[in-house]
């Protein structure tokens, strides 16, 4: 009888730990219900606000956001208007929003946001925005932006932008921008543009353009234009323009414009323009400022040093003698 007589005294009164601020409970050991700011509590846990929050082991449900600096660990459901703690382990679902000062992981729903200030795990879905100002890894989804500020694996989606200040890798949609501040690897997809300030690996598409200012290795697609500042290895297409900086080596494709110093495989666009080609172009107008090896067809070819074949309307090989530098349909170097 002592030990349920127990149960039914405040928590307030009876807890031999410290317990926050004002509350009262039907608990033994912090194992039950409290009601108000317990600072540990195994079981249900009702409160207004948060504060000096240590932890809570089941359901916590408040009405509003903790007070600042956050505390604590919830483990389990974590639940109410803007729910927070600085570890928040479980389901947690806010009306406004759930802010984690440290982490938030398995599932997390926020009407408005869903914020932590470090690292998020797991299933994300805010109605505006998830951020993670550390790394974030899992399914993630804002309805207007989804931003890590280190970086972004598993699957990003948002209407607007998806943005990774490190490293973007697995499956990523924006509506507007896809953005890594380093390098993509995997698939990402831009409803107006795919940016990489590092490399991309995989499969890059942009509404508009794709770029990639280091490499990029696999299929680089841009609506407009698709630009490797360094080199583009595989299939690279541009609506109009398709340039790498360094080298294409693979298949290039573009309506307007193809620009290379170095192309290795086969390309075609109006206007091919390289130093070297290996492989194959089609184009009206193919430029090979220095070495040809293989063959061009369009309506005017030329190339510095010819070691292949040119067909076309006129077809021009510098290292030819005589009339035979500038012959119509065919010309051949070997």
């Amino acid at each position: 009888m002592r030990l349920a007589g127990l149960l039914f005294i405040p928590a307030a009164l009876s807890a031999q730990k410290p317990a926050g601020h004002w509350h009262i409970g039907l608990t033994y050991h912090d194992y039950g219900i409290t009601i108000g700011n317990a600072a540990r509590t195994n079981g249900l846990r009702l409160n207004f606000l948060d504060a000096d929050l240590d932890r809570v082991n089941g359901i916590n449900m408040t009405i509003w956001k903790p007070s600042e600096p956050f505390s604590g660990t919830v483990n389990g459901l974590s639940v109410g208007g803007a729910p927070g703690a600085e570890e928040l382990n479980g389901i947690s679902v806010g009306i406004a929003g759930v802010v984690a000062e440290r982490r938030a992981r398995w599932i997390t729903l926020g009407g408005l946001g869903v914020v932590s200030n470090d690292r998020l795990e797991g299933l994300a879905v805010g109605g505006l925005g998830t951020v993670a100002n550390g790394d974030a890894v899992g399914l993630l989804i804002g309805g207007l932006g989804t931003v890590a500020n280190r970086n972004l694996g598993g699957i990003a989606l948002s209407a607007l932008g998806t943005v990774a200040n490190r490293d973007l890798s697995g499956f990523a949609f924006a509506g507007l921008g896809t953005v890594a501040n380093r390098n993509i690897s995997g698939i990402a997809i831009g409803g107006l543009a795919t940016v990489a300030n590092g490399d991309i690996t995989g499969l890059a598409i942009g509404g508009l353009a794709t770029v990639a200012n280091g490499d990029a290795r696999g299929a680089s697609i841009g609506g407009l234009a698709s630009v490797t500042n360094g080199s583009l290895q595989g299939l690279g297409i541009g609506g109009l323009a398709l340039v790498a900086d360094e080298e294409l080596r693979g298949i290039g494709l573009a309506l307007a414009r193809l620009d290379s110093p170095q192309i290795r495989g086969w390309s075609s666009a109006l206007y091919v323009k390289t130093r070297e080609l290996h492989g194959l172009s089609i184009a009206a107008y193919n430029r090979v400022r220095g070495p040809q090896v293989g063959l061009t067809i369009g309506i005017y070819n030329s190339a510095r040093v010819l070691n292949g074949l040119q067909l076309g309307v006129l077809n021009r090989a510098q290292n030819n003698r005589g009339i035979w530098k500038m012959l119509p349909l065919v010309n051949a170097h070997f």
